[in-house]
């Protein structure tokens, strides 16, 4: 079975939606023959992934991430070529309305996955609630023509649900990872020594974009409230954005990294000590599982998807605020056993999501939509390693 999936997010980006859509590649049975079809300043072709070169122009609110006009003829003619035979969407921007365009011309079935939530972006980045409630509106548009939603998590199919999306056509998709690629094994001592951490100081890290949705409002009164608890520790940031200077201006201890490569966000990960993520507009949280599978314990917020990705009071916390924040980092900083012992909890529990066992909804709807048997391997609910 052929199936062409339209992003607004071409693999230059680094972000969750191009992490999962490389994972749904790699782990594709051989039944199933997959595309990826976007737009960048480039033209790709290859079996797995087709860019068209597009005029671009940056997000309202966000001028850093640029979006692309797609070429409409140009897209249909090469799914027609591929003789696609079921449509994915996966973003409500312009290439996944060419997506929705592509299907309804060749009456293929579409169906849908829900990556981010853009009402809840809109609303935080312009200050706008009225922004956010149209944002929210317009997205139904799209997704009401998918047969099928996939959602990252409970909380994302409440929140479609909210928005007036049938909920009979939702059902649970949750992410995975891969405890090769993140995994303890990677720590490094140098880098650890580049930052100014050690077993007194320990690393506080933050990895995703430096950006007013992903609540980082919430590190610096956590640092000061640490440093008022008389608790050694570094704030690490690994990425980039528009609330960077801002960032560096009200952390000035802190290490800001920049943008790091897959492998240095890993090696990042593994030498840090715990994980901090205040996001509560995320809908999954790829890097919360990345840095369980890395032996960090994580400390996330208690609204949105990724809360639904570790085990409360053993691999991390779920938090509501800075206080609660501060005080459930305190804990792990104050008594090291303890810390360790959720740091072997996480990577136990990350070894339980694995991309095979997370994928399989994916697939089984690809099947239900085209009305084609796929062989998705059933996967093992037991972890595929074992630590000494």
């Amino acid at each position: 079975m052929r199936v062409a999936i339209f992003t607004d997010n071409d693999f230059s980006k680094v972000n969750g939606v191009t992490t999962t859509l490389k994972a749904v590649l790699e782990h594709a049975p051989r039944d199933l023959d997959l595309r990826i079809y976007t737009c960048d300043t480039v033209n790709i072709a290859t079996g797995e992934y087709l860019s068209l070169r597009a005029p671009g122009m940056g997000i309202p609110f966000y001028r850093e991430m640029q979006i692309y006009a797609p070429p409409l003829g140009r897209l249909l003619r090469h799914a027609m070529a591929d003789g696609v035979e079921v449509v994915h969407l996966t973003t409500p921007g312009p290439v996944g309305l060419a997506g929705v365009w592509v299907a309804r011309r060749l009456a293929l079935p579409l169906i849908g996955s829900f990556h981010t939530d853009l009402a809840a972006y809109a609303s935080m980045l312009s200050g706008s609630p009225w922004l956010g409630r149209l944002m929210q509106q317009y997205m139904r548009w799209p997704y009401g023509r998918c047969e099928r939603i996939l959602a990252p998590s409970q909380a994302t199919r409440e929140l479609l649900v909210r928005a007036g999306v049938n909920a009979e056509r939702i059902e649970i998709w949750r992410r995975g990872v891969s405890a090769d690629r993140f995994s303890p094994s990677r720590r490094s001592d140098a880098l650890r020594e580049q930052w100014g951490v050690s077993g007194r100081r320990p690393a506080v890290l933050y990895v995703g974009r430096l950006s007013r949705e992903k609540d980082l409002d919430v590190l610096q009164p956590l640092s000061r409230h640490l440093e008022y608890a008389g608790l050694p520790h570094r704030l690490v940031l690994v990425g980039d954005g528009p609330m960077r200077r801002e960032l560096e201006q009200s952390c000035p201890d802190a290490v800001f990294t920049g943008t790091l490569p897959p492998e240095g966000v890993a090696t990042a990960m593994a030498s840090a000590d715990i994980f901090v993520f205040p996001s509560r507009t995320d809908t999954a949280g790829n890097v919360v599982l990345e840095a369980q599978a890395s032996g960090l314990p994580v400390i996330v917020s208690r609204s949105g998807g990724p809360q639904e990705n570790l085990q409360p009071g053993e691999s991390g916390f779920t938090c509501d605020g800075v206080l609660e924040f501060a005080r459930r980092t305190a804990q792990l900083l104050r008594h090291e056993a303890r810390r360790r012992q959720f740091s072997a909890a996480a990577r136990a529990y990350a070894l339980t999501r694995s991309w095979d066992a997370a994928l399989e909804p994916l697939f089984r709807a690809y099947a239900a939509a085209s009305n084609v048997t796929v062989n998705v391997p059933v996967p093992s609910m037991t972890p595929v390693a074992h630590e000494s």
